[in-house]
């Protein structure tokens, strides 16, 4: 039986999201991949241009099936659950951090830090990326988010 030739060629695909604010509100993005294919999110990266702030739970990114929901990715912009990441840090990347797992990848310093890979998005089949807030303090910070998704 032949493999199907996207499947050996995936398309990379990068949803950019920029000067995204993570301060009081959760903001959300409905996306839809290529046409028969599914896909899985390689990566999350958070070029951070203001500091994250929330001192009970730092923003983070999530991708699923709706809002605030990571059914296929998560990653939470802090080094502690009330610590964030800040500007001087420079671009933060799900990629770079000390991840176990292949796939899913996934990173437990502190409760759901970074996953990755955790399930396929179904073939044509609507998705959410949700940029939440932190919570406790002043909430605040902005950066640029950029979600890498291969579709097979």
């Amino acid at each position: 039986m032949a493999i199907p030739a996207h499947y050996a060629q995936p398309q990379v695909e990068v949803i950019c999201l920029n000067g995204q604010a993570f301060g009081n509100a959760t903001q959300t993005f409905n996306y839809i991949g290529p046409k028969g294919r599914e896909g899985h999110v390689e990566d999350i990266v958070a070029d951070i241009t203001a500091d994250m702030v929330g001192t009970t739970a730092v923003p983070e990114i999530d991708v699923g099936t709706g809002s605030g929901d990571p059914s296929y990715a998560r990653y939470r912009l802090g080094t502690a659950a009330g610590t964030g990441d800040t500007a001087a840090q420079g671009i933060r990347r799900a990629q770079q951090e000390a991840w176990t797992g292949n796939p899913p990848i996934a990173l437990s310093d502190f409760a759901g830090h970074v996953a990755l890979n955790t399930s396929r998005i179904p073939k044509d089949t609507a998705f959410v990326i949700t940029l939440k807030a932190g919570t406790g303090g002043a909430p605040a910070g902005t950066a640029n988010v950029y979600v890498v998704i291969k579709w097979f």
